[in-house]
């Protein structure tokens, strides 16, 4: 496969993936949400039970200490310029600080996968992150993960088997995210076959430039 063939294919994936986002928020609850927004204008934004799913610190005064994830939700990353909006995921929690969003973390899907799924959703969610404006807060070490070829995929797969591969992101002076790839089940047999994967999304705010 040409470069601009595997561009293109990605581009056709992205477009895919976005268009069964938009399909699933339609009969599935989305929890809208980034990093500074008021716990208020959450709960008002998402047709996800804010509410019922986030535990209150008793205070003086009390106010929202997190919201939990436990059953299926898209996942809104709704800032109108740097936004995205993520496959299901019945896995997450949203932190707050000051009654605002601090933290989200979460993973865009419903359940661990083989490694021949994981490399066209990472592929899917780092070009849509490239269009959001997102770029690599450190390019030695934890970039973009690249794997155009077998070759490339395989080593990637040797390499989750003992380490995490994690690819650091930022949009200036507001934001960080992580996306963590990791083998999550089956990784002692060392097996491409049996092993199962996760890839975490943790987002805060960018504390690196102030």
């Amino acid at each position: 496969m040409t470069f601009k063939k595997y561009i293109l294919a990605l581009l056709v994936g992205v477009i895919a993936v976005t268009a069964y986002a938009v399909n699933l928020n339609r009969s599935m609850d989305v929890l809208s949400v980034h990093v500074g927004k008021p716990y208020e204008q959450v709960v008002k934004d998402s047709t996800f039970a804010v509410d019922s799913k986030t535990a209150i610190y008793p205070g003086p005064p009390p106010h929202p200490s997190s919201t939990w994830i436990s059953d299926p939700v898209v996942v809104q990353f709704d800032d109108p310029i740097h936004g995205f909006t993520l496959p299901p995921t019945k896995f997450g929690a949203v932190t707050y600080r000051k009654s605002k969003v601090a933290t989200v973390t979460t993973s865009p899907m419903l359940e661990t996968l083989p490694f021949d799924e994981l490399v066209p959703l990472l592929e899917r969610l780092q070009l849509m992150l490239k269009a959001g404006g997102w770029a690599p807060r450190d390019a030695d070490k934890h970039t973009w993960v690249e794997v155009p070829s077998d070759v490339e995929k395989t080593a990637l797969q040797r390499k989750l088997f003992d380490q995490v591969v994690i690819v650091l992101l930022q949009i200036p002076y507001k934001y960080t995210l992580a996306l963590n790839l990791k083998c999550y089940v089956r990784c002692d047999e060392r097996d491409p076959d049996t092993a199962r994967y996760l890839i975490d999304v943790s987002i805060g705010s960018d504390n690196y430039n102030r």
